[in-house]
């Protein structure tokens, strides 16, 4: 049974405590190897686990009326959990809006494990520094491993930052069978106003799916990937310097870096995507493993496409669907990359075509890419313009052999761009132009010592 706590003490009790970034209230503090539940929370006096906090009700919110919910609870909107190494548990939260975020962090030098990590129907959250794995748990179990969903209500404006999430240990070593079986997704957000960034996801099935509006999915690294890197479904979204990297052939899937869809709805369009400094690469020579193949690329079969911006992303695959915008309508497709250079008879290029819902692609432009096949575009009404289907890699790149695809001093690429509509920087984040004309493809040439022995 909940304990009945004296709001004014606790909000004084806190009130010396340490406070942690976008939080302007308390701060308590969870540890599971020295904490106890009938302690106050303080740093000197902390509570077990987080767990248990969400379980006996000591934090503050208001249901989807907006109505109070635990008016006794000693944590309000504003206030940060602080947690400390340890087994945590998992968070599970329904019904829970907050007029203020709050936060869950790892305290400064610790590492709090959690299994998974869950809210619906909840908003005003920040999650960050949390391991989840469902391999933590004294029984694995399979779920998605930070899941925001609208289930009950609507969900929105939550944080999800710094967070590392993993299967397994032993999934380096699983099978194909095994894969299929117990491989779960990382991070599934279902809510508006979302901000996802700078995770670390190793060993996922899909590594992170979104949909509704206005959400950025930033500076996530995502690899070893049973199914797609990025499903968008999203409106208003920007996918802006994620990393997908070494991508599993375990079952039927149809795997991709980053694919936009709606499920069964063909028709339904997606407003305003952003896919900007995103890296999509079928492996390299860091990690070996007999399952690793080919994804497609950046992808969109399915629904019509208003307003896309696609640009300053490289793409590595084996295969021909590298950048593929199906029902492309009004979009720019702008110093991309779209590559092959691991050999075999695909040439990944750049197709804006009609989906499977009948939407044709009309009015793109597309300008100033490297592709290794002719790019394909609809009959009429469209721009292309400064693109160069590259014949010969090491004429180009500074070491394809090794998938550094940066510009070798003399590639016919520098400077040769066209300025209108480019972006700012490149996928670096250098200045456009470093010398007298933009450069063609996702990276401006920096003069720097090539690779020895080359």
């Amino acid at each position: 049974m909940m304990k009945s706590f004296n709001v004014s003490f606790w909000r004084a009790a806190a009130a010396g405590f340490v406070a942690v970034s976008l939080s302007h209230g308390a701060v308590f503090y969870v540890d599971p190897e020295k904490g106890d539940m009938g302690n106050d929370g303080s740093a000197e006096r902390p509570w077990k686990t987080v767990e248990q906090v969400f379980e006996q009700n000591l934090i503050q919110t208001r249901d989807r009326a907006g109505r109070l919910k635990n008016p006794d609870a000693p944590m309000k909107a504003g206030d940060a959990i602080l947690l400390r190494s340890g087994y945590h548990g998992e968070i599970y939260c329904r019904g829970a809006y907050n007029d203020d975020y709050i936060t869950i962090a790892a305290e400064d030098g610790h590492k709090p494990r959690v299994r998974r990590v869950f809210f619906a129907a909840s908003g005003k959250w920040i999650i960050r520094g949390l391991t989840v794995s469902p391999s933590l748990a004294p029984e694995y179990k399979r779920d998605r491993l930070i899941y925001v969903v609208d289930w009950g209500g609507p969900s929105a404006d939550f944080v999800i930052e710094n967070n590392t999430l993993y299967l397994s240990a032993d999934a380096p070593s699983w099978s194909a069978e095994q894969w299929d079986s117990l491989a779960c997704y990382g991070i599934s957000v279902i809510a508006d106003r979302v901000k996802i960034r700078n995770n670390t996801l190793r060993y996922v099935d899909y590594g992170i799916t979104i949909s509704g509006d206005n959400i950025t999915v930033e500076r996530n690294s995502i690899e070893h990937i049973a199914g797609d890197g990025i499903v968008c479904s999203a409106d208003n979204a920007s996918l802006l310097g994620n990393t997908m990297k070494y991508f599993y052939k375990v079952n039927a899937n149809h795997d991709d870096g980053i694919q936009f869809h709606r499920g069964t709805d063909k028709t339904t369009p997606i407003y305003n995507a952003v896919v900007r400094g995103n890296s999509v690469i079928a492996w390299d020579h860091a990690a070996s493993n007999p399952l690793i193949g080919s994804p497609q690329g950046i992808c969109n079969f399915d629904i019509p496409a208003i307003n896309w911006r696609i640009e300053n992303n490289l793409v590595l695959v084996r295969h021909h669907h590298g950048i593929t915008i199906s029902g492309c309508q009004g979009g720019v497709i702008i110093n991309n990359l779209a590559y092959n250079p691991y050999g075999g008879n695909f040439f990944a290029g750049i197709l804006l075509g009609t989906t499977h819902g009948d939407t044709p692609s009309e009015n793109p432009v597309v300008r100033n890419n490297l592709v290794d096949s002719e790019i394909s575009l609809p009959a009429a009404a469209n721009t292309a313009d400064h693109n160069i289907v590259v014949k010969d890699p090491k004429h180009y790149f500074r070491d394809p052999e090794n998938y550094d695809m940066r510009h070798k001093a003399d590639s016919p690429a520098i400077d040769a761009g066209n300025a209108a509509l480019a972006p700012e920087t490149d996928i670096d984040g250098a200045g456009r132009p470093q010398g007298a004309g933009i450069d063609i493809g996702p990276y401006e040439f920096e003069n720097v010592a090539a690779p020895a022995n080359k």
